[in-house]
C-alpha cells in the first residue's frame, strides 16, 4: 500500500500551444513503460485546453477535479469520473473558459498515447467498456462520526468499482476489500488521516489487489472520498498487469508532437 500527500507529489510545468499547465507526479511517471502503477495530475487551466480522441493499453480513471470540460460529448465538472478500458478510444478533451484539471490513476504505466484516427491497426479488438459517473461533494457532509456509501457506477462482473464515501467529522471507517484489480482512494475534499498520514484535499492512497483495506479517520470538518477499484484481470486485452509487464520499454507509443502521456 502507497500513501501519498499532496505535498509530497512532484510538480512539473508543462508547455504546450495553448497556455502553460503542469503535471503533478504522484506515483509513477508518464512517458516511460515498466510494471509499476501511474497516478498523476493534468492541469491544464486555461482558456480551450485540448486533448485529441486517443486511447491507451490499459485500464484507466480520469476523474476531473478542476475547471471543466467535455470528454467526448458528455459534460464533465467536479468530481467526474471516467472509466476507460483498455484500447478503448475517448476524446477529444475540450476545456471551457477556464480549462481543466483531472486525475488519471492507472495499475500499471501506460505503452504511450495512441493518437486516434490513425491507430485503428493498433487495436486488438471492439473498444471496450467507457462509463462516467459523478460524486457530488457539494452537499453538506454527515453529522460526527456518520458515514454515508454511494456505489456510482453498476455492477461489474470483473470487479471494476467506483465508491464515494461522505464522512462525517471524526468518522472512521474500513475501505472496501480489495478484490479487483487493486484501488486508489482519492481523498477529494476535506482531509483524513490513515496510520501516522495526515491526508488533506487532492491526496492519493494505492492498495494493491488483495492488499487489506486502509482504515481512515476523517477530520474535524469530515471528508468525501472517491474509491476507485480496477477489474480483475481476464482474456480482454490489456487487463492483465503481469502480461503488460513484459512490454518492450524502448516500445512507447509518441503523442506526434513528441510529447507523451
Amino acid at each position: 500500500m502507497r500513501t501519498v500527500a499532496i505535498s509530497e507529489a512532484r510538480e512539473v510545468e508543462v508547455k504546450r500551444a495553448g497556455g502553460i499547465g503542469r503535471r503533478v507526479d504522484y506515483i509513477g511517471s508518464p512517458g516511460i513503460i515498466d510494471a509499476n502503477p501511474q497516478a498523476f495530475l493534468v492541469d491544464r487551466l486555461y482558456p480551450d485546453a485540448r486533448i485529441d480522441p486517443h486511447f491507451h493499453d490499459i485500464d484507466q480513471f480520469q476523474i476531473v477535479v478542476d475547471g471543466s470540460c467535455r470528454m467526448g460529448k458528455k459534460a464533465a465538472d467536479p468530481v467526474t469520473f471516467q472509466y476507460a478500458d483498455a484500447y478503448t478510444p475517448y476524446g477529444p478533451i475540450v476545456g471551457g473558459e477556464e480549462g481543466f484539471a483531472f486525475f488519471t490513476l492507472r495499475p500499471i504505466a501506460s505503452g504511450g498515447f495512441f493518437a486516434m484516427p490513425g491507430n485503428r491497426h493498433n487495436m486488438p479488438g471492439r473498444a471496450g467498456r467507457n462509463i462516467a459517473g459523478r460524486f457530488d461533494t457539494t452537499r453538506p457532509r454527515p453529522e460526527t462520526g456518520q458515514i454515508v456509501r454511494e456505489n456510482l457506477m453498476t455492477d461489474q462482473q470483473d470487479g471494476a468499482m467506483a465508491v464515494g464515501l461522505r464522512l462525517g467529522p471524526n468518522a472512521e471507517i474500513r475501505g472496501p476489500v480489495s478484490d479487483g484489480g487493486g484501488q486508489y482512494y482519492l481523498v477529494c475534499e476535506g482531509q483524513v488521516s490513515r496510520d501516522e498520514h495526515e491526508l488533506p484535499r487532492r491526496s492519493l492512497v494505492h492498495v494493491e489487489a488483495g492488499e487489506p483495506a486502509p482504515l481512515l479517520r476523517a477530520g474535524e470538518d469530515g471528508a468525501d472520498v472517491l474509491v476507485l477499484q480496477f477489474a480483475r484481470p481476464t482474456a480482454r486485452p490489456g487487463s492483465d498487469p503481469a502480461l503488460l509487464a513484459a512490454r518492450d520499454p524502448n516500445a512507447y507509443m509518441q503523442r506526434p508532437d513528441g510529447s507523451g502521456r
